[in-house]
C-alpha cells in the first residue's frame, strides 16, 4: 500500500513544488485547499509538468476553522504543512497573520497527532532566525537563533512565522515528539513559477523586470531554490538524522542589486529596466511609508547576513542549486508566463 501524505496549501508556489516531488518520489498525496475553485487549476499545472495526477486528491479547508482536520489526518502516514499567509504588504498590526500562521499549525498537527501520524515536515523560513535588535555587521545566524518577537521593527510575516514555527516545536515536545518534526527554513524562495498564481517571491521578480525599482534597496538575503526546498521536505519524512531539525535550506546570500545583474546577464532583452545602482537606505525608509512592502527590508537594510547550510545538505545527502540558477528560472519563469 502506497505512504499518505497531507500536503497542505497545495495551489501556493512552494506547495505545488513540493506535489510534484511527492507524486513523482510515489507517494499518495491529499492537499488541502482553501477554496475549491483553485483545485482545478492546480491539478492542470501538475499535469503541465507532465506530473501523474492519478495518487492526488484534494480537500477543502480553512486553517481558520477547526473542521475536517481530524478527518482528512486519518489514514496519513505523514504530513507536510506548507499553508501559511504571505502578503506583500505589511500590516500596522504586527499579529495580523498570526492566527492563520500559529492557530493553523496547531489544527493541522493535532490533527495529525490524534492519526498516529508518523512524522511531520513544517515550511518555516530563515524570517524565523534572523530578525533582532543590536546585530553585529556581517550577522551571523544558524539552527539555533530565532527572531526576538518584542522587538518593534519585528514586521507582521516575522511574527507569523516565528510564533506558528515556536508553537509546532512546543507542541511536539510536550507530547513526547520532537524527533517526528523536521522545519524547512529557506530563504528568499525563487525558481519555476509553474502558473500564473502570484505569490510575493514573483511579484519581486516582476517589479524588478518592469522597472519598478529604478534603484535596488541595499537589501542582502539568502537565496533558496524551490526545487531544493520541495526536495528537501520529502527527504525529511523518512530521513531518522532530519527529526528535530531546522534546516537551512538555500545557497549563497545575495543583494537585490546583485539579482538585478544576473537577471541583466542572462535575459539582455529586460536590460534597460533593471535597476543598476543601489537605494540610499532614507530613501526605502521614506518609501516604506507610502508603499508599506519596503518595510520588511527597513531593519535589515545595509546587514551582510551570513549562514553555513551544508549541514543540512549533509543531513540531507543533497547538494543546493546555486542562486544564479534559482534567479535566471524565477525570471525566465515570469516571462514565460507574459508577467513581464
Amino acid at each position: 500500500m502506497t505512504d499518505k501524505v497531507l500536503l497542505t496549501g497545495i495551489s501556493g508556489f512552494v506547495a505545488k513544488h513540493v506535489a510534484i516531488e511527492l507524486l513523482n518520489s510515489g507517494y499518495d498525496v491529499l492537499g488541502t485547499v482553501r477554496n475549491i475553485n483553485s483545485i482545478e487549476q492546480t491539478k492542470k499545472t501538475l499535469e503541465d509538468n507532465n506530473v501523474s495526477t492519478k495518487n492526488l486528491s484534494f480537500v477543502e479547508l480553512d486553517l481558520l476553522k477547526d473542521d475536517g482536520w481530524n478527518e482528512a489526518a486519518k489514514g496519513c502516514k505523514y504530513i507536510i504543512h506548507v499553508a501559511s499567509p504571505f502578503p506583500l504588504k505589511v500590516s500596522k498590526d504586527r499579529e495580523s497573520l498570526t492566527p492563520a500562521a500559529k492557530d493553523g499549525t496547531l489544527r493541522v498537527f493535532n490533527a495529525g497527532i490524534n492519526a498516529g501520524v508518523e512524522h511531520f515536515v513544517k515550511t518555516s523560513s530563515i524570517v524565523c532566525m534572523f530578525r533582532k535588535p543590536n546585530r553585529s555587521n556581517p550577522y551571523t545566524f544558524g539552527e539555533n537563533d530565532w527572531t526576538d518577537l518584542d522587538w518593534e521593527k519585528t514586521t507582521d510575516y516575522f511574527v507569523s512565522k516565528t510564533r506558528a514555527e515556536k508553537a509546532a516545536w512546543e507542541l511536539m515536545e510536550s507530547k513526547g515528539l520532537k524527533n517526528k518534526l523536521t522545519c524547512i527554513n529557506p530563504g528568499f524562495v525563487l525558481g519555476d513559477f509553474l502558473n500564473e498564481k502570484s505569490c510575493t517571491s514573483m511579484e519581486y521578480v516582476k517589479q524588478l523586470l518592469q522597472g519598478k525599482f529604478p534603484a535596488a534597496p541595499k537589501f542582502s538575503v539568502m537565496i533558496s531554490h524551490v526545487k531544493d526546498i520541495a526536495k528537501a521536505h520529502v527527504l525529511s519524512l523518512t530521513n531518522k538524522n532530519a527529526g528535530g531539525r531546522r534546516l537551512i535550506v538555500g545557497s549563497e546570500v545575495r543583494s537585490i542589486l546583485e539579482l538585478s545583474k544576473i537577471m541583466a546577464e542572462n535575459i539582455p532583452s529586460h536590460i534597460k529596466k533593471l535597476p543598476k545602482r543601489e537605494l540610499p537606505n532614507f530613501m526605502v525608509k521614506l518609501l516604506s511609508y507610502i508603499d508599506t512592502s519596503a518595510k520588511n527590508m527597513v531593519p535589515d537594510l545595509g546587514l551582510k547576513m551570513q549562514t553555513d547550510p551544508t549541514y543540512a545538505e549533509e543531513i540531507l545527502e543533497m547538494k543546493f542549486i546555486a542562486s544564479e540558477t534559482a534567479v535566471v528560472d524565477a525570471a525566465k519563469s515570469v516571462i514565460r508566463l507574459n508577467l513581464a
